[in-house]
C-alpha cells in the first residue's frame, strides 16, 4: 500500500501516552498496584461491561482505517494472553475529528493493561506476531452516546516490525 501515511509503533510507556490515557504495568515484586480507578462514566445510568477478544496474530504493517471514541467514559484493557499488542490513538482536531497528522501508534508488551480518557480516538487494538487475547472493560447505556465510529480520510499504516 504505497502513498498512504506510515507511523512508527513506539514501546508503551507512561509520558508519550499521557495524553491519550493511562497505564498499569504489573508489579515485579510480589506486590501489587492500586488501586486505581479505571472506569468511569459521566452517565448516572451506565453500568460497566466487559469484553473478551481473541485477536490473531498480524503480519507485516498494520492498516487502520476506522476509528472510534467513547465521548462519556475512559475505555480499559487488560492484556490477558499472548504477545504484545498494538493500538494507534488520534488527539481530536478542532472540529473534533480524529487528528490523522498526529496520530501515535504503540506496542504494550505482555503484563502492561491500559486505558484511553474518555473521547480519545483509538483504532481497534490488533496483536502482532502472535495471537493475544485483551479484556476490554466499558460503561454503557445502551444508547448512541456508547460509541462514535468514523472511516479514516485516508488509511494509515502503522510500521511496528
Amino acid at each position: 500500500m504505497t502513498g498512504h501515511r506510515i507511523i512508527r509503533a513506539e514501546p508503551l510507556d507512561e509520558p508519550a501516552f499521557r495524553a491519550f490515557g493511562f497505564i498499569l504495568d504489573v508489579p515485579c515484586d510480589g506486590r501489587r498496584t492500586g488501586p486505581v480507578p479505571v472506569i468511569a462514566d459521566r452517565r448516572p445510568s451506565a453500568t460497566i461491561t466487559a469484553n473478551l477478544i481473541d485477536l490473531p496474530a498480524q503480519n507485516g504493517r498494520r492498516t487502520v482505517s476506522q476509528v472510534e471514541r467513547h465521548l462519556h467514559g475512559a475505555q480499559f484493557f487488560l492484556h490477558l494472553s499472548g504477545g504484545p499488542v498494538s493500538l494507534v490513538v488520534f488527539p481530536a482536531d478542532s472540529g473534533g475529528r480524529a487528528d490523522l497528522a498526529r496520530a501515535c501508534a504503540f506496542v504494550a508488551a505482555p503484563g502492561q493493561a491500559f486505558g484511553y480518557h474518555p473521547g480519545t480516538w483509538h483504532a481497534g487494538v490488533a496483536a502482532l506476531s502472535e495471537r493475544a487475547a485483551v479484556a476490554s472493560l466499558l460503561a454503557r447505556d445502551g444508547t448512541a452516546g456508547d460509541v462514535e465510529e468514523a472511516m479514516l480520510a485516508e488509511p494509515i499504516e502503522v510500521d511496528w516490525t
